[in-house]
């Protein structure tokens, strides 16, 4: 070997043992707390989403993983659990599935009380409107709550009543109306919409009682609030009552919740800091 050639490769070895014994006392030790503390979260949304409520979600998702080490996958556009996303869901390791979207809460439901290993967290992202029962140890349900219609329309209510005005409601027997709003004694003033043949009955009722206001308290087809527009009563429909979640607030107390593990199994209502609340006039 030339004496050129020799000098080179001296200083590579050279180098090359400089570089190994600095990184060796470079590389940082894992911090066991922070090892133990790291969390998967697989979040499932519905079709349609707000562009929005989809960029918000992808920030704090990217966010998350950047600056709290929280490992994320993302199942967009679902409508219901498939086998395929069923295989995954009981294969991976998911600390926390965050689903988005009231009717796929609905959907979903029945299929995670089945995977009790797993913590899910249903965030509604509209007015709530079956009441369910929800005893399942590992179900959180993010939603507006039994109580949210009497806060958001109780003046109202309260209003009409003490000016003597009668009211018809009309709403589905899975969304009752407020005892506190139609007592029982009331009840032949309560239409179901999801009854068979309901609507004839209903245009009697009105004729009958001749009400101040018909009253929608559970959404109702296009067509059907067109038609009661020729009824001769004005009316108020609570049912386009909406929500705006407002995710700045709700995902970093999200983020604490999970990060301190305070698990809050159950039907979880919205603060009204968390949701913008428009209504009809």
């Amino acid at each position: 070997m030339s004496t050129l050639r020799w000098a080179r490769y001296l200083i590579v070895m050279v180098c090359t043992l400089l570089i190994v014994s600095g990184c060796g006392k470079n590389i940082p030790a894992i911090d066991p707390v922070v090892l133990q503390n790291k969390l998967s979260v697989l979040v499932i949304m519905k079709p349609n989403i707000k562009e929005s409520t989809k960029s918000t979600f992808a920030k704090t998702l990217l966010s998350w993983r950047d600056t709290q080490s929280i490992a994320f996958e993302w199942m967009p556009d679902v409508t219901a659990i498939s086998e395929e996303q069923a295989n995954k869901i009981q294969s991976v390791a998911y600390d926390y599935i965050i689903v988005v979207g009231n009717e796929l809460n609905q959907q979903i439901l029945p299929y995670a009380q089945t995977v009790p290993d797993k913590k899910w967290i249903l965030i509604d992202d509209a007015l709530s409107q079956n009441t369910v029962e929800l005893s399942a140890a590992n179900i959180e349900w993010k939603q507006t709550g039994p109580g949210f219609m009497e806060n958001q329309w109780g003046d109202w209510v309260k209003q009409q009543q003490a000016m003597g005005k009668t009211l018809e409601w009309v709403t589905v027997s899975t969304n009752p109306i407020p005892s506190i709003w139609a007592p029982s004694e009331e009840a032949e003033r309560i239409s179901l919409s999801n009854a068979e043949g309901w609507y004839p009955q209903f245009q009697q009722q009105v004729k009958q009682h001749a009400p101040d206001w018909l009253v929608v308290y559970s959404p109702l087809e296009s067509s059907v609030l067109q038609r009661m527009k020729n009824l001769p009563a004005p009316i108020m429909n609570m049912a386009a009552t909406t929500i705006d979640v407002k995710w700045d607030i709700v995902l970093p107390a999200l983020l604490a919740q999970m990060q301190n593990k305070q698990w809050k199994a159950g039907i979880q209502a919205y603060t009204p800091q968390e949701v913008q609340v428009t209504k009809p006039q």
